[in-house]
């Protein structure tokens, strides 16, 4: 029988080890030794592993691969950074101790709450890779299971703050809003920071790209101009022109959050909620926040009650943070405006704030948003503020003053916005009313058809609640670049309801003659 090493090698509990390169990148700091190796130090899979190598010293999680040869040590590209190893460089390895992030997981596992410090050893240990993937998804489904207090949400977001970049724009007050998300073509920020930068106030907009939806408001965004900006390009833009619309990703804001949302997606659960959203408020230096909390059927919130209750806690989170938050509870039955899809909604954005093509909903919802900043900074009758700037065109000029200073075209028109070549539409069968639209079907239909990858991929619709239909009304129109997939997206669309036309003041929405499973689709945006 072969061994991973002799007992000459031992040093004192330590071993000798010659290094390989694996060159791979996993996410976190992993070594391999096959399992011959791993016995002879009584290791097994998911222990620590304390590396030396010329006075350098870092921490692995051991996995066991037996197409390592015997005494030999596979590294991922991490570790080799870190430790700037070359294949065949001699290294010592010995067991760590178990790590206090890991204690800290198991607490949570056993329902007792966590106080700061070992809050911020699971954090740290998550943006550094010291920690596996199955240990954090323990740790998110333990907080889903057990529950977070407002006292460990308040340690979750200070601990993200801490653990990533910071924005320092040495301004007494900083303004923010935030959608919870759930609402295609929700493109109300490409209006808002404009209005509320122009008024003077400094509002640096960081957003995410889309998970689930069609369109984050980066992907909006990034059609009129660049936003992977870094910690010091976007304070020069806020500097210059008082806000900025930016990818948070590109900051490293909170950058723990990200880790966590991809353990999180997949299992349709969201614990994370409060301190994800706080914590990279916090990071930008937001000292007040406009929460918008959209409401609807098919949208995360179903009712003015859950509303309120949640608003109730970011404003009770908020205070710990010390970030003065008010709600908005927005109407979320319906897309807003006709646009889903990136550039459709950013050509949809840029026609209302010319006063070009005005969508009213879309507007409304804006200038709602900007008059609630507007009175958390003391100005008296804000909304009408917010439309006396929209009507100057003085969000316009603001705008463009945005889009030139992150590197876009200040002079960017709708229609040099290209959408995609191939269009399928769907056709009223009858005479009616619309009736109902189910937000998440229009989404993941656009997502059929392309988006958010490709920003000309979306939907554009023709007809919303309430409105008349004769028969042979476009109801909506799909754009791809695929003809095959705007196909696929209006079948989908009709196979699940999407729109529904009823007529007259008829009531029965569907009939439902055998049981039916369809699972709920989760919406999960930040």
């Amino acid at each position: 029988m072969t061994t991973g090493a002799s007992k000459s090698q031992y040093k004192g509990g330590k071993i000798n080890f010659k290094i390989k390169n694996l060159e791979i990148e996993t996410g976190a700091k992993i070594a391999m030794l096959n399992e011959n190796s791993a016995n002879i130090i009584g290791a097994h899979p998911g222990d620590r592993l304390e590396i030396r190598l010329k006075g350098r010293t870092s921490t692995a999680i051991l996995n066991i691969a037996n197409f390592i040869k015997n005494s030999t040590l596979g590294l991922t590209r991490e570790l080799t950074e870190e430790l700037n190893a070359k294949d065949g460089e001699e290294c010592d390895a010995e067991i760590a101790k178990q790590p206090d992030s890991l204690i800290a997981i198991k607490e949570k596992l056993n329902g007792r709450r966590l106080d700061y410090k070992q809050v911020y050893s699971i954090i740290k240990d998550t943006v550094e890779g010291k920690l596996e993937k199955n240990e954090l998804t323990t740790f998110v489904v333990a907080l889903h299971s057990f529950g977070i207090n407002l006292e460990e949400a308040a340690y979750i977001s200070e601990a993200m703050v801490a653990t990533g970049e910071r924005l320092n724009l040495k301004k007494k007050r900083v303004f923010d809003k935030h959608s919870i998300g759930g609402v295609p073509g929700d493109k109300t920020t490409l209006l808002v920071v404009p209005i509320v930068a122009a008024a003077g106030l400094t509002i640096p907009k960081t957003s995410s790209r889309a998970i689930t939806s069609a369109a984050g408001t980066a992907d909006r965004a990034e059609v009129l101009m660049p936003v992977n900006l870094d910690a010091k390009e976007l304070e020069k833009v806020v500097n210059k022109t008082n806000g900025c619309i930016a990818w948070g990703g590109a900051m490293h804001l909170a950058p723990a959050d990200d880790i966590f949302i991809k353990i999180e997606y997949p299992f349709s659960i969201d614990p994370l909620l409060l301190p994800s959203i706080m914590s990279k408020k916090k990071a930008v230096g937001a000292t007040d926040m406009v929460l918008d909390v959209p409401t609807g059927e098919n949208v995360k919130v179903r009712n003015k009650t859950e509303a309120e209750l949640l608003i109730k806690d970011f404003m009770e989170l908020g205070s710990k943070l010390g970030i003065h938050v008010n709600g908005a509870i927005t109407f979320g039955e319906q897309p807003i405006g006709h646009a889903i899809g990136a550039a459709l909604e950013a050509r949809e954005a840029l026609a209302t704030i010319m006063r070009k093509k005005v969508e009213e909903d879309l507007l409304d919802k804006a200038i709602s948003i900007a008059g609630i900043l507007f009175e958390m900074a003391g100005k008296s009758d804000g909304k009408r503020l917010a439309k006396e700037i929209f009507n100057k065109g003085l969000a316009e000029k603001k705008l463009r003053e945005i889009i030139a200073e992150q590197g876009g075209d200040p002079k960017i028109m709708p229609e040099d916005i290209e959408i995609g070549n191939y269009s399928e539409s769907l056709v009223a069968e009858h005479e009616g009313r619309v009736m109902k639209f189910d937000n998440a079907v229009l989404a993941y239909a656009a997502r059929i058809a392309g988006a958010p990858s490709n920003k000309k991929a979306g939907i554009l619709i023709n007809k919303k609640l309430g409105e008349n239909v004769a028969k042979g009304d476009i109801l909506l129109t799909v754009y791809s670049d695929v003809s095959a997939k705007a196909k696929e997206a209006i079948d989908y669309i009709v196979r699940n309801d999407g729109v529904i036309v009823a007529k007259g003041n008829a009531m029965l929405i569907k009939k439902v003659i055998e049981k039916e499973v369809k699972p709920s689709r989760f919406i999960f945006e930040r």
